[in-house]
């Protein structure tokens, strides 16, 4: 694997599509034979939930790996995806973290842990929380990318300067080269929707970062997750699973750029 494939998704507000993202830009990657780990870093667990594998169960998660309890392998689970596994997470997450997140340097926790595994993988996508404590810093200090997503109706310029913050933070405390691969549209309508809240937001200078690929308001997505399913799997011709796909292949291509 070539080093610098491990891609944050972060959202610094709920209603950002943070999750829904991670999960099919996950599952599509898969469907063009690129080999995934799907972590979710997130006590919510929906990532979790929506892959289909609680179907099943699994007896170790992310929080079993950060308290020593099981290796890394162990707690890795194959999905319906020949090319995806994923790293599993749920609300005992939240207490494991309480304790970690007292020591700065554990901050560093999760990047050490997928060092062991990261050859084993073309792309490791993380699912961080949509806050600044603990697992968030962990998760973004673990990855070399950042993917932010963003929705017109709930983000605008505080949250976005917070995350520089917060970036600016990491990179100084953890010496990480973190870099913003993108940001990502969810539940628009048009570029011109775009490009009006970048303007109303103050956001127009980070127009080069937007991605070409946004993800349209699709009912599909709704139905997917009470169904606790990828797009591609409930119905991948449907609009915002057909964005997915098209931004699985944009993000391929600004990795092979860089």
């Amino acid at each position: 694997m070539v080093m610098g494939n491990v891609l944050t998704i972060s959202g610094q507000k709920g209603g950002s599509g943070k999750s829904v993202t991670a999960l099919n830009l996950a599952v599509s990657l898969a469907l063009y034979k690129k080999k995934i780990l799907l972590v979710d870093c997130d006590p919510q667990g929906s990532v979790t939930q929506w892959s289909g594998i609680n179907a099943v169960g699994y007896p170790f998660d992310l929080s079993s790996v950060l308290s020593g309890k099981a290796t890394i392998i162990e707690a890795i689970v194959n999905t319906q995806f020949n090319c995806l596994d994923i790293l599993p997470a749920g609300f005992n997450l939240f207490p494991v973290a309480s304790k970690l997140g007292r020591t700065v340097a554990n901050e560093k926790i999760l990047r050490l842990f997928l060092e062991d595994i990261e050859a084993d993988y073309d792309y490791i996508i993380i699912d961080a929380p949509s806050s600044y404590g603990f697992l968030s810093v962990a998760a973004l200090t673990a990855a070399d990318w950042l993917i932010i997503a963003m929705c017109p109706r709930y983000n605008g310029f505080e949250d976005f300067r917070c995350l520089l913050q917060l970036i600016k933070y990491i990179r100084d405390t953890h010496e990480t080269t973190l870099k913003i691969a993108n940001i990502l549209f969810n539940r628009c309508r048009s570029n011109m929707q775009i490009n009006q809240f970048l303007a109303d937001q103050s956001l127009s200078e980070t127009r080069d970062l937007v991605a070409h690929t946004f993800i349209p308001e699709d009912e599909t997505v709704k139905r997917a997750i009470e169904k606790k399913m990828p797009l591609a799997l409930y119905d991948v011709k449907s609009p915002a699973s057909s964005a997915y796909l098209s931004f699985a292949k944009e993000m391929v291509l600004v990795f092979k750029q860089n």
